[in-house]
């Protein structure tokens, strides 16, 4: 099978996944005789979606991550794959979420980077991402509405991205730089099946932009030897749809199907130049990105469970092509 064959395949297989969890939701609500379960699964949430209700005032969630991706290869602007030289990254990020009211959560998220190619390695602390959510509707178990959060998030560089060493300047990076401000809603609700059996959709939008950098030489967005001015990241919008379907109270399957849209970056100043004497690049240009990420989440009860699963893309457009494995710890306080 060709690149582009693969690429029509995992768009028609999203576009199924997709049609099968909003029909699935209709003939739910068609069962009008079905009841409630009386005990709901405990869910830990799926691998990339954020939750759609506040926890409650006093409650807590530590959730620590392990995020393993392998890139190999990359989307050109036909959305065609391409090989690329192979590295990895290790990435740690716990999350620790604390309700302030019954309606109101705070969430920080710290997070340690690694990268390795080319037999090289290096790592350091990544930005550090700050949010503050706010429970905009809740709807009734018996409605067909579903559950409404709104959230801003702020991302502050704590990670190294300018000034980095020419050999080994794609490893060494672990930020981005920029301060970066995120608008997110939330969309969520159970649909019972009839026993044990219980569909928890979810629908998540954000939107981001960034402050433009100062940057020296080497950096996150390129550069080379000289460079020196201000780069401008481009603005992130994304589109998250998931779902999680409980086997048994203990056992769930959950699934991610993620969009995302990346605008250019804006440079200014002098870009330097290259190993072999031409002007060095600076900046990247628009991009897409579809990814899949589906996982089995396992629960002992309600206040701690595992999930793990993979994470790849499945179509681009000037992205990387990646797989990788997320683990998560999930403890509910």
């Amino acid at each position: 099978m060709t690149i582009h064959a693969r690429r029509r395949h995992s768009n028609h297989l999203l576009f199924g996944l997709f049609l099968l969890l909003i029909c699935g939701t209709d003939i739910a609500r068609a069962e009008t005789t079905a009841e409630a379960p009386q005990t709901m699964p405990w869910f830990t949430g799926t691998l990339l979606s954020t939750r759609g209700t506040s926890l409650g005032r006093g409650h807590t969630v530590v959730e620590p991550y392990v995020y393993y991706t392998r890139y190999g290869g990359l989307y050109n602007d036909n959305w065609r794959l391409q090989s690329a030289t192979t590295s990895q990254s290790l990435t740690q990020q716990t999350y620790f979420i604390y309700g302030l009211t019954d309606s109101l959560d705070i969430e920080i998220a710290p997070q340690w980077v690694g990268n390795h190619a080319r037999g090289d390695s290096s790592g350091g602390l990544g930005d550090l991402p700050l949010q503050l959510g706010v429970q905009a509707w809740r709807s009734p178990a018996a409605s067909w509405i579903p559950d409404v959060r709104i959230w801003v998030q702020e991302i502050f560089p704590t990670g190294r991205y300018s000034d980095l060493s020419p050999a080994t300047a794609d490893l060494e990076r672990t930020g981005g730089g920029a301060y970066a401000t995120a608008f997110g809603i939330a969309l969520q609700k159970a649909i019972p099946f009839g026993g044990e059996h219980v569909l928890r959709y979810r629908l998540n939008a954000t939107y981001g932009f960034y402050s433009s950098v100062a940057v020296q030489g080497f950096n996150a967005y390129g550069g080379g030897f000289g460079t020196t001015g201000r780069i401008t990241p481009g603005s992130v919008a994304t589109v998250t749809i998931a779902g999680e379907y409980s086997l048994t109270r203990q056992f769930v399957l959950a699934l991610d199907i993620g969009f995302q849209t990346v605008n250019a970056t804006h440079f200014s100043g002098d870009p330097g130049f290259d190993a072999q004497g031409r002007p060095a690049l600076v900046g990247r240009g628009s991009s897409n990105l579809v990814t899949i990420a589906p996982a089995l989440e396992y629960s002992w009860n309600q206040h701690i469970g595992v999930l793990a699963g993979p994470w790849m893309s499945v179509s681009g457009r000037n992205a990387s092509e990646f797989f990788g494995i997320v683990a998560a710890l999930y403890l509910y306080l």
